[in-house]
């Protein structure tokens, strides 16, 4: 049976996406309102090495989504906090001299594009060019093929449109041409004209647009994947939000979201980048004032933090703390039906398996004190979905146990305040462990967490000005996979 092949077409124009868009875009603006005034509280070196760490988050996963090389979560969480150096890698003892080069040239190619952003020069040519030529400065060759099928290595000429065709083979097995090389010159400059006729449109259209666009083009005989993905940050950062990273763990979702494009549909696309963003802009609100060093003296000290703390303030927190409050209670009090709905159904099902199954929920809200119960689990759950809780007043917690067999499944999901002060955002997280129940003492004693990298469920970030029933799918769509997944987890360890 031959493949199905989709022959190239010319790039389209954006073309209108409908208010469900509108709806995501609104909660992704919401949030960079919170993160512009961190931004403004913090120095402009504060500032500049956030934005560093994000490229250098970039820098490693971009590599990581093409298969280029491996890195592990934990010496990526080093390279990116103490930096893209020889001393970091031989400390983790995992990343090769030539692997870091490769990450070092498309660090170098994001900062780059960061510096160009800041100018007001329109996207050209021979900036893409540019962009390539540094991403692929440490690459002299890819893998392509001969006549007979064969694999060989081919030099790459940085810079310098393909001379071969090239295609792209979805996970459905569809075989998509790109655009014939003859095509190229005509196709980018066309590219670059119809991105420009963009200028109205949201950031993160801007930034999809674009990123499907290049790919459907395909013009370099390698790395176009690295080029969109560094495209995409070129939107974002004239738009004044924070830079995104597609990560490994996003790869299938990523690539699902493209093949929608590729047929034409647009929109999963810009909400998968929007969620990211989401996840980008929600992230930086955790981060702490930096310390004034003490030398400066008492005074230096106090007016320093003075000035930070005033500029963090914002007009209506009293009414922010309001309707985080309200939007919290009613998503709670949703989440509390469903996972009593749950449980119950739950229980019947394994009750077939052992008669001793049992199943139960509890709950708690501000300012029962028992919302501040399971605080090192949520902080836990909160990092590794890179954000600080703010947990001075406890959470918005519901918590399901499932007894089976001697073990204890515990499945917790909270709302709680995102960043330091009253900014307005929340989120929601859910976290998992697998107990003992059979103890000599009674304590159950954990046996281990559901949920660590790479496999972490999704998070939903909410904003102050949400709609419950809007964003009511969204939350019971992450708390129901998580929970299907905790359970299939606990079960398999049963088996």
């Amino acid at each position: 049976m031959s493949q199905k092949r989709v022959p190239w077409r010319p790039i389209e124009p954006l073309s209108r996406l409908n208010g469900e868009i509108a709806a995501r875009l609104a909660s992704v603006d919401a949030l960079q309102v919170a993160w512009k005034a961190v931004q403004a509280s913090a120095s402009p070196e504060e500032v500049e090495a956030s934005l560093k760490r994000r490229l250098r988050r970039h820098a490693i996963e971009t590599g990581i989504i093409e298969r280029l090389y491996d890195v592990s979560w934990g010496v990526t969480e080093a390279l990116v906090a103490e930096g893209l150096t020889t001393e970091v890698a031989a400390a983790e003892g995992e990343i090769s001299e030539a692997t870091l080069s490769v990450v070092k040239d498309q660090f170098e190619a994001l900062s780059f594009l960061v510096e160009w952003a800041r100018t007001d020069h329109e996207l050209s040519l021979q900036f893409i060019r540019e962009l390539h030529t540094l991403i692929v400065r440490h690459q002299p060759h890819y893998e392509g093929r001969d006549q007979f099928g064969r694999t060989v290595r081919v030099p790459l000429a940085p810079g310098v449109w393909k001379t071969l065709d090239n295609t792209i083979t979805r996970s459905d097995g569809v075989v998509i041409e790109c655009t014939p090389p003859l095509q190229v010159d005509s196709e980018m400059q066309r590219l670059v004209e119809l991105y420009a006729q963009t200028s109205g449109e949201h950031p993160v259209v801007r930034a999809a647009w674009l990123h499907h666009r290049f790919i459907q083009i395909h013009p370099f005989s390698d790395g176009n994947g690295r080029v969109a993905r560094a495209l995409t940050l070129l939107a974002l950062q004239r738009g004044q939000y924070a830079p995104i990273a597609v990560d490994r763990v996003q790869r299938a979702e990523y690539i699902a979201a493209l093949d929608e494009a590729n047929d034409g549909d647009l929109r999963q696309l810009v909400r998968f980048f929007a969620r990211i963003e989401e996840k980008a802009l929600r992230a930086e609100l955790q981060a702490p004032l930096t310390p004034v060093p003490e030398s400066a003296g008492a005074v230096a000290v106090a007016r320093a933090y003075a000035s930070r703390l005033k500029a963090r303030e914002v007009e209506n927190q009293a009414l922010k703390a309001q309707k985080v409050a309200e939007l919290a209670e009613i998503l709670h009090g949703r989440l509390a039906r469903f996972m009593e709905s749950i449980a119950h159904q739950v229980q019947d099902a394994f009750r077939e398996f052992d008669a001793s199954t049992f199943a139960s929920v509890d709950n708690a809200t501000p300012p029962n004190s028992k919302a501040k119960y399971w605080h090192g689990q949520l902080v836990h759950a909160a990092r590794l979905a890179d954000f600080y809780a703010n947990l001075s007043e406890g959470s918005w917690w519901v918590r399901l146990h499932l007894r089976l067999r001697g073990s204890l499944l515990r499945f917790i999901t909270a709302i709680q305040k995102v960043g330091r002060g009253e900014t307005g955002v929340l989120a929601l997280t859910v976290f998992a462990e697998v107990l003992s129940s059979d103890t000599e003492n009674g304590a159950p004693s954990l046996l281990y967490r559901v949920f660590e990298h790479p496999h972490i469920p999704e998070s939903v970030t909410l904003i102050y000005t949400d709609d419950a029933d809007t964003r009511w799918d969204d939350v019971h769509q992450v708390v129901d996979t998580a929970l299907s997944s905790a359970i299939s987890r606990f079960s398999e360890d049963l088996a």
